[in-house]
């Protein structure tokens, strides 16, 4: 037993002389203009060790960086110590690397990318462009990328736009396949684990809003595109990120703020404001196109979603096309999540989703129809303590035209405490024959409201002929079976629709002021639908 314990108490002192050299193996190594071991931060990365940290002082430093090694990257603040230009800016880990870094970046603004090929070369060099700010690349087994931690730092001024197409796209007039050329992640591009902390996405841009061509078809993820890994954003700032693409490629612009195709989001104390998605397309109706989401895009890939006490407002999605149809959708948060398999999958709470933006329009001798769909997002799951106000679609065409959900396009699930109050949607169509449906909500699988007022929603046409139905609530359960939605049921809990009104041009059949309900019966409890025009419920 004596041989034993001697034996133990050895191996705890080597263990604790290891840990002890690792500690003190650690360094620091410090870049400035004048005075320090380095004047620029590449050859202080070269120098590294795994655990050292890379103390970076005041000033502006090249950019075009290469992240390899597991280090923390200290500046002197985001507003002193500034890394700029290269394609992209900062690159942590390496494309089919067997094992990524753990990084760490405090304090830092990382301004200046122009990025126009990326490590996805497969397509074709300058096809698939990723990363104007900062690239995190997909590892060898396909299972993420670098775990990146930023904090207190500044993504902005970046901008990535391909430079070549491939046929990829889906068909086109001619038989063949649409040129394809994608532009995602303006500012961050996350293929592993990402947490943003205290730190601001801005003014960053993909596809034609970069300046540089109109070679994209496809423009996704404007402030960052995040695919497998988890993502995390506390406390940041999400602002004025630009997602565009036009004539003669361009065929979708998506989520202006934030792309989510994978992994999980977690977002917190956060502010989305002033992004935006806007396609000018110039392609008949027979080709697929369409923008998603000025803001935030939440992909069926995703494994869940979780947003809470987080602002997102003054976000636009805005589509023309000069030659057939228009489509947009969510000019807020746009969930694709599934809920009908598990229901928190998405959960909202204490967030406001406000003054978003949606405008389809067919302009010029266009002769496709527009359709624009959910102001403030199209959104499902567990929500609690929102508020939805403020937001507007605006659908115009010169033939059929429709529009639905002023606030929400609502795909099922719940919402407890909330407000949906004071949103839009008008469609003008001078020669057609168009529809408006929900001034509030749009209720496209089941809703339940639970201390939930809607008020002062409004849906209103101008046009030869058609209908304005549910200023307030539109609910129908749809008779398409795979070609549609199932519509309810639609529940109100201690919930009131009132003062929701409807409008529209002489001809143009309005019913249901407050609710519009067919196919299902409404279930009610201590709820009332009172003072809405022209009339309180149609199908009740």
């Amino acid at each position: 037993m004596r041989i034993k314990r001697s034996l133990f108490v050895a191996l705890l002192a080597i263990a604790a002389a290891t840990i002890a050299a690792g500690r003190a193996s650690a360094a620091t190594l410090t870049v400035c203009p004048s005075g320090c071991a380095f004047t620029q931060i590449a050859p202080a990365l070269a120098a590294a060790n795994n655990g050292d940290t890379i103390s970076v002082g005041a000033g502006t430093y090249g950019g075009g960086l290469t992240v390899e090694k597991s280090v923390k990257l200290v500046g002197a603040g985001a507003n002193r110590t500034t890394i700029r230009g290269g394609g992209p800016v900062v690159t942590i880990g390496s494309h089919s690397a067997s094992l990524e870094p753990t990084v760490a970046i405090d304090g830092v603004t990382i301004t200046g990318g122009v990025t126009r090929s990326s490590w996805q070369t497969g397509a074709g060099v300058g096809v698939i462009v990723r990363g104007g700010g900062v690239e995190i690349p997909l590892n060898a087994d396909f299972s993420g990328g670098a775990t990146v931690a930023i904090t207190n730092s500044v993504i902005t001024g970046n901008r990535v736009a391909p430079t070549a197409t491939g046929p990829f796209g889906p068909p086109c007039p001619d038989g063949n396949p649409c040129p394809f050329a994608g532009a995602f992640g303006g500012g961050i591009d996350n293929w592993g684990t990402l947490t943003l902390t205290s730190s601001t996405v801005s003014d960053n841009r993909v596809g034609s809003a970069a300046g540089l061509s109109d070679v994209a078809s496809d423009a996704e993820g404007a402030g960052i595109h995040s695919t497998i890994g988890a993502l995390t954003i506390i406390n940041s700032v999400i602002s004025g990120n630009r997602a565009s693409a036009s004539a003669p490629n361009g065929r979708f612009a998506d989520s202006g703020a934030l792309f989510v195709d994978g992994g999980t989001l977690t977002m917190a104390n956060s502010s989305v404001t002033e992004n935006s998605a806007s396609l000018a397309a110039a392609f008949p109706s027979s080709v697929d196109l369409g923008v998603h989401a000025g803001a935030i895009h939440i992909t069926q890939n995703a494994q869940a979603a979780t947003i809470t006490n987080t602002t997102i407002s003054g976000n636009a999605a805005t589509m023309t096309n000069s030659v057939g149809d228009s489509v947009v959708d969510s000019g807020g948060l746009h969930s694709d999540v599934d809920v009908s398999v598990n229901s928190h999958l998405v959960t909202l709470s204490n967030d406001v989703i406000a003054n978003n933006h949606l405008t389809s329009t067919t302009v010029g001798s266009s002769s496709g129809n527009a359709d624009g769909s959910s102001g403030a997002g199209e959104i499902s799951g567990t929500i609690s303590n929102i508020r939805l106000t403020g937001n507007t679609v605006e659908v115009r065409a010169a033939t059929d035209a429709s529009g639905e959900g002023g606030a929400a396009v609502f795909d099922g699930g719940t919402i407890t405490n909330g407000l949906v109050a004071d949103n839009h949607v008008h469609v003008s169509s001078p020669h057609g024959l168009s529809s408006v449906s929900g001034g509030g909500i749009f209720v496209a699988v089941d809703l339940t409201l639970r201390n939930t007022p809607v008020t002062r929603n409004t849906a209103s046409l101008s046009g030869a002929g058609g209908g304005a139905f549910g200023g307030g609530i539109y609910d129908v359960a749809f008779p398409f079976g795979e070609d549609g939605p199932p519509g309810g049921p639609l529940v109100l809990q201690n919930s009131a629709v009132t003062a929701n009104a409807l409008a529209g041009s002489a001809g143009v059949v309005l019913q249901g002021g407050g609710l519009y309900i067919l196919g299902e019966p409404l279930k009610t409890n201590n709820s009332t639908i009172v003072q809405n025009s022209p009339d309180d419920c149609f199908g009740c």
